[in-house]
Order: C-alpha cells, then structure tokens, then sequence
C-alpha cells in the first residue's frame, strides 16, 4: 500500500514536471537518462517556438540532426541548503563560463520555481566513457580501449580541461562517469556540481571533492590543495582506465588507497612505454612535481594525435570532408584480436565517497522532427573548423606549447621520474 502510495505521488510530481517544462518551450519525456542524489536526467525536446527565442539554444541545435537536449532536474525543496545555495550555483557559474568549447557539455537555458531548479543541458547519446570501455573491452576479448582511440579521446579531455583551467574553473569530479560521448563519437565533459572558482594563483581549496578511485593524495590526506593538480592527477587516472581497462588504485578506504598509491600504478602487458610515461608523469605524489597541461599535451605519447589534426587542416576542402578527412577521434579503431579476457571497471561503478551517480542513455537514434533543418556542407565545415580551433588552441598557454617541448626530454620513460614542474 505504501508502495502504491509513494507510485502515485512519483507520478504526480513527473506530471507537474512535464506541465513547468511545457510552459518552458521543452516537451519532456518518461526516458530518464541520469540520476543523482537531487536530481534525474531526462530525455527533451525543443519546441521551434523554444528555440526562436533561445539564440543559444537554436545555434548549436542548428549544428545536430535532431532537437533533443537533456533537462537536468534538481529537487531543490528535499536538497540540503548548502547544496542549494553553495554547489548548484557553482554549477551553473561554471557552465556558463566553459560556454562554447566542443569538449565540454552545453548549458542553454535554466528557470527555477520554490521546489525544483531546472538546467537545459546538451544531449550526449551515446553514454559515458565508463560504458564505452566495457563495451570495447568486451568486442575486443582485451581489457581496455587501443591506445590510438585512447589518444583522440584523450586528447579531446586534455583541450576539455584546458579550457575550465584557462577560464578559472577547476572541475574536482573528472572521472570515467562523468566523461560523456555524443552520437558523433565526441567527448564532453559533464557534471560540474563540484567544480569551484580557481581564484587566485596561491590559493588552496580545502574541501573533499570526487571519488576516492579517481582523488589526488593531498585530497585523500584532508591537506589543502591546488585545483589544477588535482584534476591533472584525476587525468592521469582516467588515461590509465582507458588502456588498462580497470583502474590502477582498487580500494574505497583513503588509507588503503594511499598505500597503493605509493607504490604506483602497475601495467598490463602491450601498454606502449611512453603510454606508461605519460600517466607516471600525471600520478607523482607531489602535485608540483605532476606535469602540466603544457607538457601532456606536448608529450611524445600525444605526438600522433596532434598530427592527425594538422593533416586534417592541410587538406581543408571547402566541399563537406569525407570520412577519410574526419580527425581520428571520431573514428573508433578496429578491435584487436586477444585471448585476454576483459577486466571491467563495472565494480567500480558506483563510488562510496563523493559525487553523484549519473546513468546515461545509450543507443539513441534520434529522428529530427519535422521541419528541423539538417545540417548541410557549410555547417558540417564550421563544425569541424571549430573542433580544429578548441581542440588545437583552447587558451593561449596550451596552443603556445605545440611548436615547442617536442623533444626526447619528455619520454624519459624511467619509472622514478619527477617532472619540471618539482623545480618551480
């Protein structure tokens, strides 16, 4: 009876829902794509109207085959107060200034009324990258991605983070669950609830953030901390989740962690050395020593991504680039052929410390509605200069190192290494 009870309320809540996104220009629909501690996800449509008045809204829908979005809805009224007041806002803040990179989830709109806030969020189809490498550790009988798919996404991660740091924002929750794919194969970046102002250049944050799997030492040892070097610790966890197909520190106790942490990461067979190199580089112990976003992008292991971006700009065709012309980032490599059985990461799923759980649909193939316009050669063209300029110059700091810092001194390979940045 009380279940029955609890149904009908559940229903009575969705109807009001769906009537607040209505007014809003948005028909909701019952397909929950996510979920949090406050919040669920799920699946809308603009309406043409919604989007005559959205400048925001209809240029980047103008861009994709359909006029779905996301509509992230946060229960405000059940939330605790610091949430509501501290971490929502920060969301939103944050959101807005990570505005129009193509790495990094789109905010369009957000309303609000006394019980719930509303966030109008870009749709990205194909579920997160946790789903993506069970998925291809599964097709391939190999745990873990190819290193050359592991290095588009990789890279595209890297020019997502460059550009919350060059905008001021650190993200604190970087993580397998919370890296989206798009139904072109494009990762975005979601999920800022804990991303914070990165303010000035001393400054230390203080409070604990994440999942103890993917947290930095100084995080897990209640220490104040730098938000850069914790994200590019994060970083480093994630890159090693790619290849691996599991990730490097398995405990949920901080102490436990900490130990193994000590001790380093340890790789399977076939991961390249300067794969192993770069991801010793991201996991030193003392942020200072950790490198840079500078020096991963200019790492010898990130080499061949960057020149599968400049050839794509050299045979720039002012007709809609074929296949063949498309960045590697968006072309998933062909499974290997190894006995191996898969490790999944699928214990890991769900953290016990910090964060939120998010779900995401995959497998959408959505339809335009009628009268939705398709995009055509010239905006096909934009889309991908676009993605040539944010994936090759997001803030001056990163695009200024690509001429330099080439050289053997960044693939030393030797386990003990200690970056320049234990110098500054």
């Amino acid at each position: 009876m009380k279940g029955s009870a609890q149904r009908k309320l559940d229903q009575q809540n969705f109807m009001e829902q769906v009537r607040e996104c209505r007014d809003n220009g948005y028909l909701l629909s019952s397909r929950k794509i996510g979920s949090g501690a406050f919040s669920k996800v799920y699946l809308a449509y603009a309406t043409h109207e919604r989007m005559r008045h959205n400048p925001k809204l209809a240029s980047d829908l103008r861009g994709k085959h359909h006029a779905m979005v996301a509509i992230k809805i946060i229960s405000t009224a059940k939330a605790p107060v610091e949430f509501s007041q501290k971490f929502l806002p920060r969301e939103i803040s944050s959101l807005n200034a990570t505005y129009k990179h193509l790495n990094v989830v789109q905010l369009y709109e957000t309303y609000h009324n006394s019980q719930r806030s509303y966030l109008v969020l870009e749709l990205a189809a194909r579920g997160d990258l946790l789903e993506h490498i069970n998925a291809m550790s599964g097709h391939r009988c190999r745990p873990g991605l190819e290193e050359e798919e592991a290095r588009g996404l990789f890279w595209q991660l890297v020019s997502a983070v460059a550009h919350c740091h060059s905008s001021g924002i650190v993200h604190r929750d970087l993580k397998c669950e919370n890296i989206l794919l798009d139904d072109q194969g494009l990762l975005k970046l979601t999920d800022f609830g804990f991303a914070n102002r990165s303010g000035l250049k001393d400054s230390l944050l203080s409070t604990f953030c994440g999942s103890v799997a993917y947290a930095a030492p100084e995080i897990l040892m209640s220490k104040k901390y730098h938000g850069e070097p914790a994200d590019l610790w994060s970083l480093g966890i994630i890159l090693y989740a790619m290849v691996s197909g599991k990730l490097p520190f398995r405990e949920h106790r901080p102490r436990r962690v900490l130990h193994l942490m000590r001790r380093g990461p340890a790789f399977r067979p076939g991961v390249s050395p300067e794969c192993q190199d770069l991801i010793r580089g991201l996991l030193q112990l003392r942020p200072r020593a950790r490198l840079d976003l500078q020096q991963v992008a200019a790492h010898c292991w990130m080499l061949p991504a960057r020149h599968a971006l400049f050839c794509t700009m050299l045979r720039w065709s002012p007709v809609k680039p074929a296949k063949s012309q498309l960045p590697a980032t968006l072309h998933p490599t062909e499974p290997g052929g190894d006995s191996e059985r898969p490790r999944s990461l699928l214990q890991l799923r769900r953290p016990q410390h910090g964060g939120t759980h998010r779900r995401n649909a995959s497998g959408l193939t959505p339809e335009p509605p009628e009268g939705v316009p398709r995009r055509g050669a010239g905006s096909a063209q934009r889309e991908l200069r676009s993605m040539m300029v944010a994936s090759l110059g997001v803030g001056a700091s990163l695009s200024s190192t690509f001429a330099v810092r080439t050289t053997p001194e960044h693939c030393l390979g030797t386990p003990g290494w200690v970056g320049p940045g234990e110098a500054r």
